[in-house]
């Protein structure tokens, strides 16, 4: 049996203390660098994920330009179709419909530039170099 006396309690509670202090530094050097590996790999994540996004914006828009003009090409093709089918004989006619053509050709045109203004916003907007 060992035998404890009064000046051995000192020197076994400050080596216990230092112990625990030991245990308790390295612990929360652990937790921070845990910590900063976390953040570090949510940060790789949403930089990933708006990479990502921007490439999915511009790929959409895109492709949802070309719908637009493909649509555009379409009408105007109808159009100078359907004129070539009535007889245009009367100059009055013939100018209302030439007229309604062009406004609806501007009509396309101001679709088509609001439609690209729009998109460059967007992409300006979620565009985080900017910031």
């Amino acid at each position: 049996m060992s035998t404890t006396t009064m000046n051995d309690m000192p020197e076994a509670a400050t080596a216990a203390v230092a112990e625990a202090t030991r245990i308790a530094a390295q612990a929360a050097r652990t937790n921070t660098e845990n910590a900063k590996a976390s953040i570090e790999a949510a940060r790789s994540y949403f930089d990933e994920a708006n990479g990502l996004g921007r490439e999915l914006l511009s790929t959409w828009s895109t492709q949802s330009e070309a719908v637009i003009k493909t649509a555009f090409g379409a009408q105007n093709a109808a159009i100078d179709a359907g004129l070539s089918l009535f007889d245009l004989s009367v100059k009055s006619n013939k100018q209302a419909v030439a007229q309604f053509t062009e406004l609806l050709k501007r009509t396309q045109e101001a679709t088509l530039e609001t439609w690209q203004s729009t998109i460059k916003a967007t992409a300006k907007a979620t565009d985080t170099s900017k910031r």
